[in-house]
């Protein structure tokens, strides 16, 4: 695994995909420019169900995932991708405020590359994506 301290950003000519599951706006909203203006393309989901659909769907190269969403949280959902062949090779990398010591435990069970806790450094989090992509 590459240390994440030395991860470079993507090539512009192959632009990766992150999928962004939150439910609150603001944070989806942020993220969203803050990878696009880093050279990813974006999409999002606002709770569980629309990450499963929308992972199936949109193929994406990564899953940035908070734990607290409705119609199934962050631990369902990555366990969820993990167990389908369409979307089983998908890192996911949680983003979420939710830190005590069985979320990050379930983060790990459900394979996750790793977990980021809220609020987050913006560098740090890029660094953490560039990671994750080539992990």
């Amino acid at each position: 695994m590459s240390n994440p301290e030395t991860a470079v950003p993507p090539d512009a000519g192959h632009r990766r995909k992150i999928l962004i599951v939150d439910d609150e706006p603001e944070i989806v909203r942020v993220l969203a420019l803050r990878l696009k203006m880093a050279g990813y393309d974006v999409v999002a989901a606002m709770d569980g169900a629309g990450a499963l659909m929308t992972a199936v769907t949109e193929q994406p190269d990564l899953v940035l995932l908070d734990i607290g969403l409705p119609y199934g949280d962050g631990h369902f959902v990555a366990s969820r991708l993990g167990s389908n062949a369409k979307t089983a090779h998908i890192p996911i990398l949680f983003l979420s405020a939710r830190n005590a010591d069985d979320d990050l435990r379930s983060a790990r069970q459900s394979g996750a590359v790793g977990f980021i806790t809220k609020p987050y450094d913006p560098e740090e989090l890029l660094r953490r994506v560039v990671w994750a992509l080539e992990s």
